[in-house]
């Protein structure tokens, strides 16, 4: 009711409305935050519940099979180790609209939320998008003071960012400026590492990005 009441005030007041797939996923992403909040023993992560919604059925004595399958997905989110935190960022475009957004969601070992963000950004091909939406996680990261003594883990569904934040390929001439920060900060700042990670395990993120696309300006929500 929180969601529809928001989206409602959001479309009177602000002109803005979300896709009924992103609606759906904030139902299912807030619903997980608040069962964690009150239930310490529910064994599923918010993105396994985004994944599966039948999780939500869950009982202390019962775990349904389907549930389980998620378990068993290989291309399912994984944790950092205890001493990292983990990004998962992505990349939205409409070509219809011509607007390009980006997001992205940080976790710690446990799987619990500590910051999301959504931004529009110009317009632009997909994997160029999604250099940004590496190079806003790591800004964001370092104007922070959680973020003293961790280790950084940024997982991307583009294998061709990754490739060019690591200088795997030389990445496009107009992103440099990017590229080269996301780079200096490897060779010079605290560990980061930066990854790819198949489309199924980045949930979270794509519904930040395509969020993106219905904003006028940037959304950082440290929880």
């Amino acid at each position: 009711m929180w969601t529809i009441w928001k989206e409602r005030n959001s479309r009177c007041f602000e002109g803005k409305a979300s896709t009924l797939d992103n609606l759906q996923n904030l139902v299912l992403l807030r619903l997980s935050w608040w069962i964690k909040s009150w239930d310490d023993s529910f064994p599923y992560t918010s993105n396994e519940v985004l994944l599966n919604p039948k999780c939500i059925k869950w009982t202390p004595h019962r775990i349904t099979n389907s549930c389980l399958k998620i378990k068993a997905n290989p291309a399912i989110w994984l944790p950092p180790p205890t001493y990292a935190l983990k990004w998962n960022v992505d990349a939205s475009l409409n070509p219809i609209t011509s607007k390009s957004s980006i997001g992205g969601v940080l976790r710690d070992h446990n799987g619990n939320f500590m910051c999301l963000f959504s931004s529009p950004i110009p317009f632009m091909e997909i994997n160029h998008a999604e250099i940004l939406a590496i190079q806003r996680a790591l800004k964001i990261s370092m104007n922070s003071d959680r973020m003293i003594f961790s280790s950084l883990i940024v997982e991307s569904d583009s294998a061709n960012a990754v490739k060019w934040c690591n200088g795997d390929i030389k990445g496009p001439w107009n992103l440099s400026f990017a590229i080269n920060f996301i780079r200096g900060l490897q060779n010079k700042g605290p560990n980061i590492s930066i990854t790819y990670k198949g489309r199924e395990s980045n949930v979270v993120a794509d519904s930040m990005a395509k969020q993106g696309l219905q904003r006028r300006d940037d959304f950082v929500a440290w929880l």
